[in-house]
């Protein structure tokens, strides 16, 4: 008898709980949204999405702080919206028993802009994603330019379907380039302009001296980094470096500078 008891007791707690469970979620999803929290993650630096650019977005697609339900809130369809801005990577939309519509946002991190030869660009980021640039807003990252195959109006949405470089730069290497440098503080520092030739050669502009470091096609990428690394730090005073025109490592286990005349 006690056992049946004990058993009626929990079956009656769970059907108290759930009952309350439902009085609150139905609350809710006729509770009015208030205001919109929109946090952006800016540990990156970059500043493409806004929390005004999100509400301007919000409001052109029908949505009225201070009017809507949350029930007439469609949470997937905002974050799906959102995501289709090429600069955010991860978007998640949820409301609060506060009345407040809740907006987390990741931003895509871009480590290239990439020109073509009239001045149209687009930036890549850590993962080789492709960006739309901003009106509102520049990323100082890693020039490439030069012979480089894109299009002129070619936009993030043609591109992110390929999931690939190849139609868009020279080659995959481009990408796996700028991410070497991206990922290594010295050459970072070192490095302002991947220059693409057009006998598919690359060519580097330093941040410091005047010289062309020229590093050939766009492989063997870890030891020609190496190699250059060296140069700079144990290589070179560098205070000669405004001596040399070109620094060459093209050649296996050497490192051939030309001086200036």
């Amino acid at each position: 008898m006690k056992k049946i008891l004990n058993i009626a007791v929990w079956a009656l707690f769970v059907l108290a709980t759930l009952a309350l469970l439902s009085f609150t979620l139905r609350k809710k999803e006729n509770t009015i949204c208030e205001s919109v929290v929109v946090k952006v993650d800016v540990l990156s630096g970059n500043h493409f999405v806004t929390p005004k650019r999100v509400e301007n977005i919000l409001a052109n697609i029908g949505f009225k702080k201070g009017k809507d339900k949350f029930k007439e809130i469609d949470t997937e369809k905002l974050e799906r919206k959102l995501l289709s801005l090429s600069s955010v990577e991860e978007v998640e939309v949820y409301k609060s028993m506060k009345g407040e519509l809740q907006i987390d946002i990741r931003q895509r991190r871009p480590i290239a802009r990439v020109f073509n030869r009239n001045g149209y660009s687009l930036y890549v980021d850590d993962k080789g994603k492709t960006m739309q640039t901003s009106e509102q807003y520049t990323a100082r990252v890693l020039a490439v330019n030069g012979y480089v195959k894109l299009k002129a109006g070619q936009n993030y949405y043609e591109t992110i379907l390929q999931d690939s470089l190849k139609d868009i730069t020279l080659l995959d290497e481009v990408y796996e380039m700028a991410k070497a440098i991206d990922q290594d503080a010295f050459l970072k520092a070192l490095i302002e302009q991947i220059y693409v030739e057009k006998n598919e050669e690359i060519i580097l502009i330093p941040k410091v001296g005047n010289q062309e470091i020229v590093f050939g096609k766009a492989e063997n990428i870890e030891t020609k980094f190496e190699k250059l690394k060296l140069f700079y730090t144990d290589g070179i005073n560098p205070s000669n470096l405004n001596l040399y025109k070109t620094i060459n490592l093209k050649f296996d286990n050497q490192i051939v500078c030309k001086k200036n005349k």
